[in-house]
C-alpha cells in the first residue's frame, strides 16, 4: 500500500517514518510543509516525499495522488486542527485516496473524563482547553463521509524516547521543580509510541477500523506516580524528589474565545474566511490571544523562580480518576499492544539517562 504521511516531522511521524523505513512496512510518502521541515528524518533515504501547503485541500490533493491512503499526524494551534482536518478529507476526495486514518486524542473527553466514559460518549466544544474543542471539532467534520474511508484513533499519552514528557525532566528534578500535583495518583492514560503505530498499521487495513472512534493505550494503565518512577529512577533521583503541589483552578473561556469559535464554524464564515491572507488571519487571532490570555505559567514549562505552578490541564492529568476502555480496539480490531509498559517506560528511560550521562 501507498501511504502519504502527514505529520512525519512530529514526534509520531518520525517514529513510523523511522519503523517503516528500517524495519519494513507501507510505501511512504512523505508530506511536509516545506523542505526545512525534513531536517529531522533527514538521516533516511526517503523514497519519496513532497512539499505543499497542507491546508490547501487543491495543493494537497497534487500531493498525494497516487497513493491508496493517507496518515494524518499533524500538530498544530486549535485553528490549524481543524482546518487541517476539512483539507485532508478534501484532498483525498480530489486525490481518490480510499481511505483516512486521523489521530484525534482522548482529550476529546477532556483531561479528566467522567466515570462511565468510553467511545460512544457525546463530545463537547466548550471545554475550557481549546486544543480539545479543536479535536472534537475535526472529528466533526471527519464524520459521515462516504466517498472517503475514515479512521479515528483517540490515543492518550503518547510517549517514548524524545517525547514532551521526558525532555525536560532531568532539568527540572537537577533544579528541584519537578512536581506532581496532588501526589500524582491519578491515572494516566497512557500509549508507547511504538503501540500507537501498531493501531495505525491496524487502521490502514482492518474492514471494522472505520466503525466509529476507537480509543487507543497500553495494555495496562499506570498512575502519574507509577509511570514517572522508573524515568526518574533511572536519572538517580526519587519521586520524593518531585515536588508534591496543589491542582490549579478552573478556567473559564473567555468571552472571546466563545464567540470566535462560534463565528468561525459557522456557513458564512467558512465561505468568507478563505478570501483572506493567513497572514492577516493570524495577526488577528495573535491580538485576540493576547487580549484574552490568562496570566498562568504553561504546566509544560518549567518555571524560572518561585514554587512550581502547574496550569489546570496538568492538574486535570495528574487527578484524573478515570481509566478509559479500548474494548473496542481490542474485541473489532484486534488490537493487542506489542510493547508493554514496564519495557516501553525501561527504553524511555535508556534514552534519556543516556543523553544526560
Amino acid at each position: 500500500m501507498r501511504v502519504a504521511l502527514l505529520g512525519g516531522t512530529g514526534f509520531v511521524g518520525t517514529r513510523l517514518v523511522e519503523r517503516w523505513l528500517l524495519g519494513g512496512g507501507h510505501d511512504l510518502h512523505l508530506v511536509v510543509r516545506g523542505p526545512g521541515s525534513l531536517a529531522r528524518v533527514a538521516r533516511f533515504q526517503l523514497p519519496s516525499w513532497a512539499a505543499c501547503d497542507i491546508f490547501d485541500a487543491q495543493a494537497l490533493a497534487q500531493s498525494i495522488r497516487g497513493c491508496d491512503a493517507m496518515v494524518h499526524a499533524v500538530v498544530g494551534d486549535p485553528d490549524q486542527i481543524v482546518i487541517a482536518a476539512r483539507a485532508a478529507l478534501q484532498a483525498c476526495r480530489l486525490a481518490g485516496v480510499k481511505r483516512l486514518v486521523y489521530l484525534s486524542s482522548a482529550s476529546v473527553h477532556g483531561q479528566n473524563p467522567a466515570p462511565g466514559t468510553d467511545d460512544f460518549t457525546a463530545l463537547r466544544d466548550d471545554q475550557p482547553i481549546e486544543y480539545n474543542n479543536a479535536k472534537v471539532l475535526a472529528e466533526r467534520a471527519l464524520a459521515g463521509s462516504t466517498d472517503v474511508e475514515v479512521v479515528i484513533l483517540r490515543p492518550g499519552i503518547v510517549y517514548g524516547p524524545r517525547s514532551q514528557w521526558f525532555t525536560d525532566l532531568p532539568r527540572a528534578l537537577r533544579s528541584g521543580r519537578a512536581f506532581l500535583v496532588d501526589g500524582g495518583n491519578g491515572w494516566c492514560n497512557h500509549i508507547y509510541v511504538d503501540n500507537l503505530i501498531q493501531a495505525i498499521e491496524l487502521g490502514l487495513v482492518h474492514p471494522q477500523a472505520t466503525d466509529k472512534p476507537f480509543y487507543v493505550s497500553d495494555s495496562t494503565c499506570l498512575t502519574w506516580r507509577e509511570f514517572y518512577r522508573p524515568v526518574v529512577e533511572a536519572l538517580g533521583f526519587g519521586l520524593d524528589d518531585m515536588q508534591n503541589v496543589a491542582p490549579a483552578a478552573r478556567p473559564s473561556r473567555s468571552v472571546v474565545g466563545r464567540h470566535s469559535a462560534r463565528v468561525k464554524n459557522s456557513g458564512a464564515a467558512r465561505m468568507v474566511l478563505p478570501l483572506f491572507s493567513r497572514r492577516l488571519k493570524d495577526a488577528v487571532k495573535a491580538g485576540l490571544q493576547r487580549y484574552s490570555a490568562p496570566e498562568a505559567l504553561n504546566g509544560f514549562a518549567i518555571p524560572r523562580a518561585g514554587a512550581p505552578m502547574p496550569d489546570w490541564e496538568i492538574s486535570e492529568l495528574h487527578t484524573c480518576k478515570t481509566r478509559l476502555p479500548m474494548d473496542r480496539a481490542v474485541s473489532l480490531l484486534g488490537y493487542a499492544p506489542e510493547v508493554d509498559a514496564d519495557e516501553a517506560l525501561a527504553r524511555s528511560a535508556r534514552w534519556l539517562s543516556g543523553l544526560w550521562d
